[in-house]
């Protein structure tokens, strides 16, 4: 799958793309969390981290682009309390792990909404 730098996949129109078709919205089926506190995230050998997200992502925003790997269980994007724009990273759970690893592999790298993404599985935190 190729995704244009700097564009986000509703801006793709290459035919056949998968993520061509997805838009910009509202939440949708797949993901049973959305927001939910991530302290356990680590707990989970499925878990990807996202960065250099613009301040606009939301995590319906992160669904919709991870989704069409596979079967995800909960997304989380870091936002600011004070200004409520997204701190630029996020974490996405993925049912099946080899669903993460292709996600990584597609869209490390990739442009969505003129960043570059990172897109890695996550390692706990230390403390």
């Amino acid at each position: 799958m190729n995704l244009p730098t700097g564009s986000k996949p509703e801006e793709t129109k290459a035919a056949g793309d998968p993520l061509a078709k997805l838009g910009k919205g509202g939440m949708m089926a797949g993901a049973e969390r959305i927001g939910t506190d991530m302290r356990g995230r680590n707990d989970e050998k499925n878990c990807i981290r996202v960065t250099n997200l613009t301040e606009d992502t939301r995590e319906p925003d992160l669904l919709v682009l991870f989704r069409t790997f596979g079967s995800v269980s909960s997304v989380y994007v870091a936002v600011d309390q004070k200004t409520g724009m997204s701190r630029g990273f996020g974490f996405v759970n993925f049912v099946n792990k080899d669903d993460a690893q292709r996600a990584i592999n597609n869209l490390n790298g990739r442009g969505y909404d003129n960043l570059i993404l990172r897109v890695e599985l996550a390692t706990p935190r230390t403390n």
